[in-house]
């Protein structure tokens, strides 16, 4: 009689507890409540970051555009998303210093979890939120950007930009230490603080003549690249008036922290007495 010999083949588990059973085996776990709990307290406490963030923001009194609204409202969202996450593995972290650290003994103080890899709950609930998370942070980048690259005029270029009424041209150029803005539509004057009325979309022609420098008008929300022998395009329209801060985005030299000046938007009627008074008349 012949007898054929059957590889050894790992038996399927007859045994298995299903997800549910293996997931609520788990949060009874003294760590596992430990954990979550500590994650909602440190949710809660987190939570006021992103009014303070906000806060931080506007020391200097942005926003002055529809732009850096648009930033803020982006910057307030992602971290009121980022919150749950973050004390999530803060929990983590504080329960590893303080939870386990009175552990004692020569044997393990538990059994090992069962693995994530198997649990057909852990694994779907883990896919669906980070796969929803990821999809929303995309979608709502891709908004965003669409609508602060309509209200910067981004698209626009510099031979194809308006010249009416109803704007302002501004070719800015940056050097190793300082920003000159010239008015092409007021006889050319040149100025080192950039003047703007409120309320009027400004068109930004930016170049340099060195180094790379960024032209980022802080408060407006608007930042852009300054590069030697070569044109960038960029806009705003300013809706608050008062000073606020421009300065260099790019290390540029020995003395980049100081390559800032003031930004004045002020009123269409202070503005035109503005380029009366630097010897401008509007040319167009």
């Amino acid at each position: 009689m012949t007898i054929t010999l059957i590889p050894d083949q790992p038996e399927s588990p007859t045994n298995r507890p299903p997800s549910m059973h293996r997931l609520r085996t788990w949060l009874r776990r003294p760590y596992a409540r430990h954990i979550l709990i500590w994650t909602v307290v440190i949710g809660f406490l987190l939570l006021p970051l992103a009014w303070l963030m906000l806060a931080a923001m506007n020391q200097t009194g942005a926003p002055a555009s529809e732009i850096m609204k648009d930033i803020e409202q982006t910057v307030f969202v992602f971290t009121i998303v980022s919150i749950p996450i973050t004390a999530f593995v803060f929990a983590v972290l504080l329960y590893s210093l303080v939870g386990w650290k009175q552990v004692s003994g020569d044997e393990p103080p538990m059994q090992d979890s069962p693995a994530i890899r198997t649990n057909r709950i852990g694994v779907i609930l883990w896919t669906f939120v980070s796969s929803a998370l990821a999809f929303f942070l995309v979608v709502w980048g891709l908004i965003e950007l669409a609508q602060i690259t309509a209200n910067s005029y981004g698209t626009i270029s510099a031979d194809q930009q308006p010249g009416d009424n109803n704007s302002v041209i501004v070719n800015v150029t940056g050097q190793q230490w300082v920003w000159t803005f010239a008015y092409p539509q007021h006889d050319g004057i040149v100025s080192n603080v950039l003047y703007l009325p409120i309320d009027k979309p400004v068109y930004f022609n930016v170049t340099s003549k060195d180094v790379i420098h960024s032209f980022w008008l802080v408060e407006l929300g608007v930042k852009i690249d300054a590069n030697p022998g070569a044109i960038t395009q960029t806009g705003v329209t300013p809706n608050k008036e008062g000073v606020f801060n421009l300065r260099c985005a790019e290390l540029c030299g020995m003395h980049h922290a100081y390559m800032e000046t003031e930004i004045r938007v002020v009123s269409q009627e202070v503005f035109d007495a503005w380029t009366r008074e630097m010897g401008g008349m509007r040319t167009s």
